[in-house]
């Protein structure tokens, strides 16, 4: 594994993962993290698909894990269009590496959204999305619906408005996030229209523009993202692409639980991930 960082569109470091295999196929894989998860929780898995061949990388959004700033407040301008445009500089830069490769990502919840909030799908010639969803948070379970409105229509602007960042760890969400990037989640999540409601703004979205085949997997007991959010997203949002669903069910896997991270847990290596194998022919 190579670590380092790779200036973004603003000259901001991202840092950067290559896991670079020993015996080469022609094939890339990115690893889009989802909000406020540090992208050390996917090297097991990265790990484990460079030894299949893959060079794989993985990266921190800005103020995220090793992409992080000495002072959290210095970004508060920054929320998912600086995270698209980030994670858009580490697929160009994949992309100039390894030209000649096949090109594909495993995007995480957000992470699997992020791909739509800037062009980044020119670089990519087939997707995986796990837990990536349309976001209104009325579509959830009756007890994460007054969660999210809860910590989302009032906690996160008064504890932005007073800290200046948004302290995830404190509702048991992750890494600290700037500010603008907890208020965008709060549209995400709030606004019936979810992702699409920013392409109602100042910015361009690209969800149309993407083509390509994607196989979104959604989990049945993932409390984060609902059977029907897939489904919507898919619907609504992915509706030009090659859509491929798969609904997971626990028990069909002999699996107690699998909730919104444990896909990704080396525990579940022989018995989840052979559903990517299968996707991206590895």
């Amino acid at each position: 594994m190579q670590s380092y960082s790779i200036p973004s569109f603003d000259d901001y470091p991202i840092a950067v993962n290559e896991f670079i295999p020993e015996n080469p196929k022609r094939i890339t894989i990115v690893f889009a993290p989802a909000i406020a998860i540090p992208q050390k929780f996917y090297f097991n898995m990265a790990t484990h698909y460079a030894t299949k061949g893959c060079h794989v990388f993985t990266f921190d959004f800005r103020g995220i894990g090793d992409s992080n700033s000495k002072n959290i407040t210095s970004l508060k301008k920054h929320g998912f269009f600086s995270w698209a445009r980030d994670f858009k500089t580490v697929s160009a830069y994949c992309n100039s590496k390894y030209h000649d490769h096949e090109q594909y990502m495993i995007g995480h919840s957000f992470g699997g959204n992020s791909v739509g909030f800037s062009d980044a799908h020119q670089y990519y010639d087939k997707y995986l999305t796990i837990g990536s969803q349309f976001g209104f948070y009325k579509y959830f379970a009756l007890k994460m619906k007054w969660l999210i409105y809860l910590n989302f229509k009032f906690f996160i602007p008064i504890t932005t408005s007073i800290l200046g960042y948004y302290p995830s760890g404190w509702f048991g969400l992750g890494h600290p996030l700037p500010a603008k990037a907890a208020r965008d989640w709060s549209i995400y999540l709030l606004h019936p229209d979810s992702m699409l409601h920013f392409t109602k703004g100042k910015e361009e979205t690209y969800y149309n523009e993407i083509e390509s085949s994607m196989l979104l997997v959604s989990i049945d007991d993932d409390l984060f993202a609902p059977k029907i959010c897939v489904d919507i997203l898919g619907d609504r949002v992915y509706k030009n692409a090659k859509v491929t669903r798969k609904h997971l069910l626990p028990s069909e896997y002999s699996l107690k639980n699998i909730g919104h991270f444990d896909f990704f847990r080396k525990k579940n290596q022989d018995i989840l991930w052979p559903i990517i194998d299968e996707w991206f022919n590895l």
